[in-house]
């Protein structure tokens, strides 16, 4: 237990000690002729018995900016990555709605020749146009549904595509670096 306690006190000083903007330099763990533990940066008297001594190198301002510089790259690269997963999924669901589009022009389509294919059978003649008269409405009507539905799933997929392009543009200019302004903008800021 006396050991842990002493491991985690010298876990907190080091990490203290780090924390400052001292130089390089030591950190001591020594006991004194009474058996009391002291953790300083100084030498510890002659007559101490040492038990540690820690070198530690603090951090140049070059390594620092570089240290920043690379989590700043990582960021950029992590938010990059993000927004390409955002366009691909995107794209993804144009692809898949344009896909439901053509299907539902074909369904039109076909819908469209074998009614009017059958009205076309069911109104040779003046006797059964009248006869069949509500199920060529049903049969023209059903058509009309039909393209009604392609429509709009060709609407629905126009939108997803537009969306995709509106994604591209929107990441796009978030990626610019920022303007400079004009140093008559940049007096005009100053004075207001």
């Amino acid at each position: 237990m006396k050991k842990h306690s002493f491991l985690i006190v010298l876990a907190i000083i080091f990490t203290f000690a780090l924390t400052f903007n001292a130089d390089a330099g030591q950190i001591y763990t020594w006991t004194d002729e009474h058996g009391n533990l002291h953790i300083t940066d100084s030498a510890p008297p002659k007559n101490a018995k040492i038990k540690d001594v820690l070198q530690y190198q603090q951090q140049s301002v070059d390594e620092k900016l570089t240290e920043k510089q690379l989590q700043k790259e990582e960021k950029l690269k992590d938010l990059k990555e993000k927004q390409n997963r955002q366009i691909e999924e995107a794209k993804r669901k144009a692809r898949q709605a344009d896909e439901r589009a053509k299907e539902a022009v074909a369904r039109a389509e076909q819908i469209t020749r074998d009614n009017n294919a059958y009205v076309k059978r069911l109104g040779s003649t003046k006797e059964k146009r009248k006869q069949f008269k509500k199920r060529i409405r049903r049969l023209k009507q059903e058509a009309v549904t039909a393209q009604e539905v392609a429509n709009a799933a060709i609407e629905e997929a126009r939108q997803a595509f537009e969306a995709v392009r509106e994604l591209e543009v929107k990441i796009a200019q978030e990626n610019q670096p920022p303007q400079e302004n004009n140093p008559q903008q940049s007096q005009a800021n100053i004075q207001e």
